[in-house]
């Protein structure tokens, strides 16, 4: 998740090239991409506006809920 470009006062969720839907609120882009990688092993990565990592959340299909 990154501030947007064309928004700043958006979050960007970077999924693939074309594929980045836009949040107003940090909590809604973070539940998305939380869902999103819900079924695979991997890392989120929150940046700041300077495109700094600010965050990395790592998840693996062995901390899955079923």
């Amino acid at each position: 998740m990154s501030p947007s470009t064309s928004a700043p006062s958006r979050l960007e969720s970077f999924e693939a090239p074309g594929v980045e839907p836009v949040f107003l609120q940090k909590d809604q882009a973070l539940n998305y991409a939380q869902n999103r990688a819900s079924f695979r092993s991997g890392e989120i990565r929150i940046l700041d506006s300077t495109g700094n990592v600010e965050r990395t959340i790592a998840f693996s299909e062995a901390d899955r809920k079923l």
